[in-house]
């Protein structure tokens, strides 16, 4: 398996505050930095993944689990 960069673009509350961060990394976003830029909130992940698309795929799952976050974009690195 390889790492595979990549940013997810979410909508929702504010994931840089602490609940969103507990809420993230209990919802198996461990790998990712979050952040944003002009308002514009971001997931920053290193997903370990037999390929790209299983990477995107489970990103999205897990992010999309925390209740109120919905993803609207995706950046590769």
């Amino acid at each position: 398996m390889a790492t595979y960069g990549l940013r997810l673009i979410v909508e929702g509350p504010n994931v840089q505050e602490t609940p969103m961060l507990d809420a993230l990394y209990e919802g198996g976003c461990d790998d990712a930095l979050v952040g944003s830029i002009d308002g514009a909130q971001y997931l920053d992940f290193d997903r370990i993944a037999p390929s790209i698309g299983s990477a995107i795929r489970s990103a999205i799952a897990d992010a999309e689990s925390v209740n109120g976050i919905e993803v609207v974009g995706v950046d590769r690195d």
